[in-house]
């Protein structure tokens, strides 16, 4: 005796309950569809932070322009006196480009040691974090990476500032 056909019970369903079957195939087909077309698609990697800051050279000179700026101010440059500018820039930098996950290395000092006698108010830190950011618009540093290096940086101030 042949076995009767999957489809011969097809006939014998109400056309409201055909329908509901329809639509319930229908969904799955365009799910899996969907699967794979996301599943082939493949999605670019976002560039390192450095990268999207422009390099390392980049970084550098906004540290650089920074420093300079804040280092003259009225308002912050008491807290450069005695401070070998050079060595400041080349270790901020370094440090800068480390946060941003660059191939710079850090040889300093924590933010909390190395600032524990500056006396850094929060006010200064402000301006600091002020300049920077118009550096880094400067630099043509695309909004989106400019917001994510400030927040990384964002925890430095209760390490940095004292009062």
């Amino acid at each position: 005796m042949p076995l009767p056909s999957p489809f011969a019970a097809w006939g014998q369903l109400s056309t409201e309950r055909r329908r509901h079957i329809q639509l319930a195939v229908g969904g799955v087909t365009l799910s899996w569809a969907l699967a794979a077309l996301m599943a082939c698609t493949t999605m670019q990697p976002q560039a390192p932070l450095y990268q999207q800051l422009g390099g390392v050279a980049k970084i550098e000179a906004v540290t650089d322009r920074t420093l300079d700026r804040v280092s003259s101010d009225p308002r912050t440059k008491r807290s450069f006196d005695g401070i070998k500018m050079p060595f400041l820039k080349k270790s901020v930098a370094a440090y800068v480009c480390k946060v941003a996950d660059g191939p710079c290395t850090y040889e300093g000092e924590t933010m909390a040691n190395s600032h524990a006698k500056s006396n850094i108010s929060g006010a200064e830190f402000d301006i600091m974090v002020s300049v920077m950011r118009e550096e880094l618009d400067r630099a043509g540093v695309p909004e989106g990476a400019k917001n994510e290096l400030l927040r990384r940086l964002a925890p430095t101030r209760r390490d940095i500032v004292k009062y």
